[in-house]
């Protein structure tokens, strides 16, 4: 378990892509309401990746989305997707991610604000990957 934030920057390159498909089923409904960042949970019968939050690619009815993904975060079966600037019902649709670099590490919850700022700064660091892909 992290003690202290972990500053948000790509710290895991050249990472082999590694993809998932699962269908989109109904959270707890907090990063949305809580920190304006809706999120896709999918379920996940294995994940071969390390909790973390990472930099995705989500195809969802033949187009592609960049996407911020948080893996493990409170229980190690929660898969969580955000398309960056979309806003889709998502609820029972089959997505595919492509899980393309890590941004961070998972952090313990100390406040909803320390965990709102890491969220958006990680949300942050997934912009700039695909920025600097441009």
């Amino acid at each position: 378990m992290f003690t202290k934030m972990v500053k948000s920057s790509i710290v895991c390159t050249n990472m082999h892509q590694v993809t998932y498909t699962g269908i989109v089923e109904k959270g707890e409904g907090i990063a949305g309401p809580e920190y304006s960042i809706p999120t896709a949970n999918l379920h996940l019968d294995s994940v071969h990746i390390d909790p973390g939050v990472y930099v995705g690619m989500t195809e969802y009815e033949g187009k592609q989305y960049p996407s911020a993904v948080c893996y493990g975060a409170n229980d190690s079966e929660k898969f969580e997707v955000h398309l960056l600037d979309v806003t889709f019902d998502l609820l029972g649709k089959e997505l595919t991610v492509h899980i393309l670099d890590k941004v961070s590490e998972i952090i313990p919850w100390e406040s909803k604000e320390r965990m709102r700022h890491k969220i958006l700064d990680d949300v942050h660091c997934v912009r700039e990957y695909f920025n600097k892909k441009k």
